[in-house]
């Protein structure tokens, strides 16, 4: 073997020891019986030794993986090109029930050494079709290229497989969550503090015409009523309250309809919204029995992952079917349908289980026992893959009809699947019919996170909300309704002692009124007042451009301030959040960085669309 070829197969070969089969969704190959896949005794021992009985202890954990054995011999035999190491790797994985090569690809992935990216993150996308990584590198590749229609496929496939696999659905979930509640929180914050910045220039001029306080006591005055509930103990979410209460002092319905709906928000965020993304949270602490199980199913656990599965197969239903796939892969047929039966004693067995334990009885020979569980599976599913199996029994038992329907039916369901399950799944390879492993919806469901997501709730909001506000939703409405009336009851008191505002026309009209006087004073206090509306219209602009959503209020378009602020707000929250809830699994690869680029590049051109509009109005008017 040349010295490239070994540097290689060292690094799958460290790779495939340490990765989960963290596939997404995968759909894998049964292999077939033993004898058709004959390996050499010391190269594939028996891993897991049968037990004295069925309901025997914990069972031995390996010192060796077959699996990982298979598929190192098979990388490390010499070879011409890359892309022969690759497809006979993928050969040996089909051969061990393995469609889905999650190891190699992240190796593939990883390590430049292997040749150019593209071809790379083209055959790790080949092993791993249902790693988002492999897809999201290939697209990345090809938008290099300027290869625009396959790099939008690739980043479509990245997002699919991401929405089936485990660790990526978690991760997305949570970082998801994150930015929601960013854009939420953030965005009600500011339009509520953009409306009382609004709303000051009235109170300032009213209180002048009331008791002649000048500007700088006006507002004195102003930030001590808005402080007063953070003051108080009540926090940001507070100080959120008191900016809503002195926004609705004055205003037209509009925006003081506006202003309500953001404080909503700002309530609804705090609560409902915040115990969601607790929720997501906590679910990356998953149940270790299920995360191990779903990692067995789909190809080489870790040791610790294995050992976990192994000792709770006799006392966990998902436990014991990822014993019974690992058994059926390994060529232990016999012990993989005892326990599948075991399991199919349950009335309500998943499709997915009913298809595992069709394909080990169709590897058995038992064609008819695999045609029942097959149907019986797909009339509970509508998924392709358990057709596309149904047809590859209905053929072993030459019943071409039935097999013809079968196919048009999965074909109906999922055109493209059914093309690659037709390309690795013919019998050439030793896989005949796909597994279907344990899905992301099943691990998720068992997952209890009722008693710790109200702890966490409370962690994640007691900065921003350490007071009453914080600790109860009722309080929170209830501070609500009292900062709605006390800032309703002070406008409409302000209103009836102060007088209605005067804006431009109305006081050039009053001035051209009075009779008497000195007409070129008159004269004067109309250009002060041109002049001083000339400088307002300049501050406008200038705010209108610098602070997001103030061009919308400047145009009386609170719908449209509003949505400026939740543009903006959204697109800082998509930033700050760029890295996630934690660190990528090593299963997203470019993906995050795709959709941030995507994402912010949306948001923006809508931010432009609301600003160029809200300037049009203003113009117009």
């Amino acid at each position: 073997m040349d010295r490239r070829g070994a540097v290689m197969g060292l690094v799958l070969c460290a790779c495939l020891a340490v990765a989960t089969a963290a596939a997404e969704t995968p759909v894998e190959g049964p292999p077939a019986p033993p004898a058709d896949a004959a390996a050499p005794a010391e190269a594939l021992p028996v891993v897991l030794p049968p037990p004295a009985g069925l309901d025997a202890g914990s069972e031995a954990v390996p010192e060796r993986d077959p699996v990982r054995t298979a598929l190192w011999r098979a990388w490390s035999l010499p070879s011409t090109s890359l892309a022969e190491r690759v497809r006979r790797t993928e050969r040996a994985g089909l051969a061990l029930g393995l469609g889905n090569l999650d190891g190699p690809a992240r190796a593939l992935l990883l390590e430049p050494g292997f040749g150019p990216a593209a071809e790379r993150a083209e055959l790790a996308a080949r092993i791993a079709p249902h790693l988002p990584a492999a897809h999201a590198a290939l697209a990345t590749a090809r938008f290099e290229a300027w290869q625009l229609p396959s790099a939008a496929r690739s980043l479509r496939k990245a997002l699919a497989a991401a929405g089936d696999h485990l660790e990526a659905r978690l991760w997305l979930e949570a970082t998801f969550a994150d930015v929601l509640f960013g854009a939420a929180f953030g965005s009600a914050l500011g339009f509520l503090a953009l409306a009382a910045a609004g709303s000051f220039p009235r109170f300032a001029r009213d209180l002048r015409a009331l008791r002649e306080l000048p500007a700088p006591s006006a507002g004195a005055l102003a930030a001590s009523l808005v402080l007063l509930p953070a003051a108080l103990g009540e926090g940001v979410a507070g100080a959120g309250l008191g900016l809503f209460g002195f926004a609705l002092v004055n205003g037209s319905w509009a925006r003081r309809l506006a202003v309500t709906a953001a404080a909503a928000l700002l309530v609804v965020s705090l609560h409902p919204l915040l115990e969601q993304r607790a929720a997501r949270h906590a679910e990356l602490a998953m149940d270790e029995i299920a995360v191990a199980a779903w990692a067995t199913e789909r190809g080489t656990p870790t040791a610790s992952e294995l050992a976990r599965v192994l000792r709770h197969a006799e006392d966990d239903p998902l436990a014991s079917r990822a014993l019974a796939l690992r058994l059926a892969r390994q060529g232990e047929l016999a012990r993989a349908e005892a326990r599948f039966a075991r399991l199919l004693e349950d009335e309500s067995a998943a499709p997915d289980l009913l298809a595992n334990a069709a394909a080990v009885r169709l590897l058995r020979g038992d064609v008819d026992a695999a045609i029942a569980l097959y149907e019986k599976a797909a009339r509970g599913s509508d998924s392709a893959v358990v057709r596309f199996d149904l047809a590859q029994a209905y053929g072993r038992a030459i019943r071409l009809d039935e097999q013809d329907l079968a196919l048009a039916e999965a074909q109906a369901i999922e055109p493209d699947v059914l093309v690659e399950l037709n390309h690795r799944y013919n019998g050439k390879d030793g896989a005949l019919v796909a597994y279907l492993p344990l899905t992301a919806d099943a691990v998720k469901a068992r997952h209890d996170q009722a008693a710790v997501v109200p702890y966490l709730a409370n962690a994640l909001r007691r900065p921003l909300a350490p007071g009453r506000i914080g600790a109860s939703p009722t309080d929170a409405w209830l501070a609500f309704a009292a900062a709605l009336a006390a800032g309703l009851a002070v406008g409409a008191a302000l209103r009836r002692l102060a007088g209605p505002d005067e804006d431009l026309y109305a006081g050039i009209a009053r001035l051209l009124q009075m009779r008497g006087g000195d007409s070129m004073a008159r004269m004067a206090q109309i250009e002060e007042l041109r002049a001083r509306q000339a400088r307002l219209e300049r501050l406008a602009t200038f705010a209108g451009w610098a602070v997001p959503g103030a061009a919308g209020l400047a145009a009386d378009r609170p719908l449209l301030a509003g949505l400026g602020v939740t543009l903006f707000a959204s697109g800082v929250s998509l930033f700050v959040h760029r890295h996630g809830a934690v660190a990528d699994p090593l299963v997203l690869g470019a993906l995050p960085a795709a959709l941030l680029g995507v994402g912010l590049a949306v948001l923006a051109a809508a931010y432009l669309l609301v600003l160029g509009l809200a300037f049009a109005l203003r113009e117009k008017d």
